[in-house]
């Protein structure tokens, strides 16, 4: 997946249409006259992955290099229509390439897109994230991403998994003898209950609990699938539980 702005897309093509218009007697060096659009349509032609547009454009680079070498300060009736007719040349070939280009556009959601593609970290507490393992904040990053682009049921699976990662971590940080051996999510949430330093958190437990019956088992299994709206309460829901994990944790460390 490739990010573009769609303003990259709009001055594209006011440059091609400012070189397939030009007419008689317009600058061709200076700040938005002929050469200045030359170069950023050839520049966009590759950021954009035109190829085949760009390798169809020779003509337009050989016209710039020719118009550069003359010394050429504005384009007479000749060198308009030369230009006129490479651009609408070029936009033959563009038409045909780009009908099998698509723009997948995230639509709104309750949580900002913005931050479920670029900045799921702040969504949580301050300083929680950055103290997870690195495996939760890989699921976690791609769980934003699937909910942005709405594949609510992978998204599940993200936020799960991330949620449980942190749990495992956990377990370890608060409980450091007497384990149980299996690191699964059942036993742990199991054992939290029993121990000195973690029965106190009683709402925590609680939730993993919740979290594990209500959610965890069923999406591990194929019993659950989410729509874009549920997805977004689950998440908001192991947020408030990884938030409290990792506070424990830091009370604990004090």
């Amino acid at each position: 997946m490739i990010k573009h702005s769609i303003f990259s897309y709009y001055i594209f093509g006011t440059e091609m249409r400012y070189l397939q218009d030009v007419a008689e007697g317009v600058n061709f060096d200076g700040d938005g006259y002929v050469s200045e659009n030359v170069e950023r349509f050839l520049k966009n032609l590759v950021e954009l992955d035109l190829k085949v547009t760009s390798r169809a454009s020779w003509k337009l680079k050989d016209f710039h290099s020719e118009m550069n070498s003359s010394n050429t300060k504005k384009l007479d009736r000749a060198q308009a229509v030369k230009l006129s007719t490479i651009m609408s040349e070029i936009r033959m070939t563009l038409d045909a390439e780009i009908q099998g280009s698509y723009a997948f556009i995230t639509t709104p959601k309750r949580l900002d897109s913005d931050k479920l593609l670029e900045d799921i970290s702040s969504l949580f507490s301050p300083n929680i994230f950055e103290k997870f393992p690195d495996i939760a904040k890989y699921d976690f990053d791609e769980a934003g991403k699937c909910i942005a682009f709405e594949r609510p049921t992978a998204a599940a699976f993200h936020i799960l998994r991330a949620t449980e990662a942190n749990l495992r971590y956990y377990y370890k940080q608060m409980i450091k003898q007497n384990r149980v051996k299996s690191e699964m999510w059942g036993p742990i949430v199991q054992d939290l209950p029993k121990k000195n330093k973690t029965k106190v958190h009683i709402t925590l437990n609680n939730h993993l609990d919740n979290i594990r019956v209500s959610f965890r088992n069923p999406t591990q299994h194929p019993e659950a699938i989410y729509d874009i709206h549920e997805v977004q309460d689950l998440l908001s829901v192991c947020i408030d539980a990884n938030n409290r994990m990792f506070k424990a944790i830091a009370e604990q460390e004090r």
